[in-house]
């Protein structure tokens, strides 16, 4: 079994990083908490499961914005025929479930320590964690995240130190999307603080008064929901991501990555990320590193059967290795 750290350090040329859900498991471990350990948002919610509302997720894919858009368009077309009808006021509320239920999980998504003022020793330890993982991210020219999350936003911003572009620019009180070539940090799944602007993207602002994580919730409250590629097939997600300019945009990065691209902490569960898998493929880079926490032969074979489907329906071929994570700290 090959060993990550080690083909991190002997690699030479280009490299580019996929970011799956272990990179948020990997600061649990380090931390000692237990805020990542989740692949949906709505694992975190507590809707009945057999509700029409989980029902409409179930079929959006679990698109919190289109169930909502869905149930606002049922309360307009109910109230044309009857403007105090029951079922109007029924999925009124349901709105309201909808905004608290995610408000809800957001926060719990996510360790309180990065999102408030520390005691001294604490502060310590969580900028430690914040600079070994900043020199971790630097080694790679692209960064692609396939998580919803805010870890890797907090790790960027920490103490009002940015690193990297993520191709958003100021426009008046704004930050809307701007395609950039030379942006280190892209998000192809979206993610909490990004949020659709008609076929576009904004992203949320954030202060030391009004943090991200307030803004993020404050704008659920508000019907401003987060573009989350969420639940569903590879090409369901694909079919997400090209309907909007950003997600396109970065995931179009991912098929001109060169060099070698490392993955860390992505399951590419059967069928789920085969977009990813299809897109890492397509792209000139001429060596993936699939990095995988402690896997076994079973591991290493589901992993490699994976990108092999790929490869034979795009009729191309990359080597493929598999690498063990557990010897590379990150945090």
């Amino acid at each position: 079994m090959s060993d990550f750290r080690e083909e991190l350090e002997s690699c030479e040329g280009e490299k580019s990083l996929v970011l799956g859900n272990g990179f948020g498991i990997s600061y649990d471990v380090a931390a000692g908490t237990d805020s990542f350990c989740w692949d949906s948002l709505a694992d975190l919610c507590e809707f009945e499961v057999d509700s029409p509302l989980m029902g409409l997720l179930e079929e959006c894919n679990f698109d919190f914005e289109i169930v909502h858009q869905k149930i606002n368009n049922a309360i307009a077309v109910v109230q044309k025929y009857d403007d105090e009808n029951q079922l109007s006021e029924k999925l009124t509320g349901e709105i309201q479930v909808l905004r608290d239920q995610l408000v809800s999980a957001v926060a719990r998504s996510h360790p309180p320590s990065l999102n408030r003022e520390c005691a001294p020793d604490e502060k310590r330890a969580i900028s430690r964690m914040v600079s070994n993982c900043r020199s971790f991210l630097t080694q790679f020219e692209k960064v692609f995240s396939l998580n919803y999350d805010l870890l890797l936003y907090w790790v960027r911003c920490f103490d009002n130190d940015f690193l990297g572009n993520d191709c958003f620019e100021k426009d008046g009180n704004e930050l809307i999307f701007a395609s950039d070539d030379d942006a280190e940090f892209l998000f192809p799944h979206g993610a909490l603080f990004i949020y659709r602007d008609g076929y576009s993207a904004k992203k949320s602002r954030s202060s030391k008064h009004r943090p991200i994580l307030a803004r993020v919730e404050e704008n659920i409250e508000n019907g401003i929901f987060p573009m989350c590629v969420s639940e569903g097939t590879g090409d369901q997600k694909l079919s997400a991501i090209k309907s909007n300019e950003y997600l396109s945009f970065c995931y179009g990065k991912i098929k001109e990555c060169k060099g070698t691209v490392f993955t860390y902490g992505a399951s590419f569960s059967e069928g789920k990320d085969s977009h990813i898998i299809e897109a890492l493929i397509q792209s000139p880079a001429t060596r993936i590193i699939v990095g995988e926490f402690k896997p076994n032969e079973g591991d290493k074979y589901r992993l490699l059967h994976e990108f092999s489907k790929a490869m034979e329906v795009l009729n191309e071929r990359k080597e493929v290795v598999v690498a063990d994570t557990s010897s590379i700290d990150i945090w």
